[in-house]
């Protein structure tokens, strides 16, 4: 036997050998080698498949571990855990909208996690506030009055996106599956009927929801030919331009903007609108015209009667 053939063959006793040992040991170098032994084949391509495809993406030195892949896209390592849920800010928020679930509670697989609801309000910009409502997806909902919140209020996690809970408050007040927080501030930026409010006390008091811009849609399948129909709409939530008014028997109103323009609309124009919150705008909605005759940033509403 030639020496190079032996000290192949004592190199590569070398390797299985330590291979082998590490593998025992359960060496983390030795990560790949152990999960071709214990895993099945299949699997492992199926899964190598996988990683070939983040690469498409993902450069190797920045690339997603496990745990980094929790974190950021909220991957189901509990798996009946809705991370990917909305929670709707809205009322007198200075940026109303929606903020995901994963970002208020981010380590949620750990134990203890929660955000105190004060902290949560103040790192979007809430100061001094007068309530807060959080609503259920059942539709239940609990008020709480800023001198009554402490730091023992907390979001926690739950299988149903975000539960409230406070020891220091009632257990009737806690609540479970919070999916919207509507908050009415210190401030009162409206005017109706010469009575100074907010759009976050308006969605507190009477509401109503309306069908806008509903219509007809259709696509031709390239498959057989035929042509499928749907139909299209939004819903808006707000406050009847009637219960603004105090009742029916109102002539017109004149409806002000936020840069000083003025828009008369006789009680047949107004009747059945809302005044509602769309994004950042307290907006007049019109269900029977078009958004573009809807009026936006509106600050004042004078009835005459």
């Amino acid at each position: 036997m030639r020496w190079w053939s032996v000290l192949l063959l004592v190199l590569a006793i070398v390797l299985v050998g330590g291979a082998a040992l590490m593998v025992v040991l359960d060496a983390p170098v030795a990560a790949p080698a152990s999960a071709a032994l214990r895993f099945p084949w299949t699997m492992l391509s199926a899964e190598a498949s996988t990683m070939n495809e983040c690469v498409e993406c993902h450069e190797p030195d920045v690339f997603h571990t496990c745990e980094t892949c929790h974190d950021e896209h909220g991957s189901a390592a509990l798996l009946n855990v809705p991370f990917d849920d909305l929670i709707m800010l809205s009322g007198d928020f200075p940026e109303p909208g929606y903020v995901a679930v994963n970002e208020i509670l981010p380590y949620r697989d750990q134990p203890g996690t929660y955000v105190g609801l004060l902290e949560f309000l103040a790192e979007r910009g809430v100061g001094d506030f007068q309530t807060v409502t959080l609503t259920s997806r059942d539709e239940g909902f609990v008020t709480l009055y800023r001198d009554n919140l402490t730091a023992g209020a907390m979001l926690l996690p739950h299988t149903d996106g975000v539960r409230f809970a406070a020891e220091d408050l009632h257990v009737s007040t806690w609540l479970k599956g919070v999916w919207r927080m509507i908050l009415v501030g210190s401030e009162t930026p409206l005017t109706i009927d010469g009575q100074a409010t907010s759009i976050g006390r308006l969605l507190l008091g009477p509401t109503r929801s309306v069908t806008v811009e509903e219509t007809e849609v259709m696509l031709k399948s390239e498959t057989d030919g035929q042509i499928r129909r749907g139909r299209t709409a939004g819903r808006i939530e707000g406050a009847p331009v009637e219960e603004l008014a105090g009742g029916a028997d109102f002539q017109a109103l004149v409806v002000r903007d936020a840069s000083g323009g003025e828009r008369t609309l006789t009680a047949e124009e107004a009747r059945g609108g809302l005044l509602a919150q769309l994004g950042s705008r307290v907006t007049l909605v019109l269900p029977g015209r078009g958004r573009s005759e809807w009026i936006g940033d509106v600050v004042a509403i004078e009835v005459q009667r």
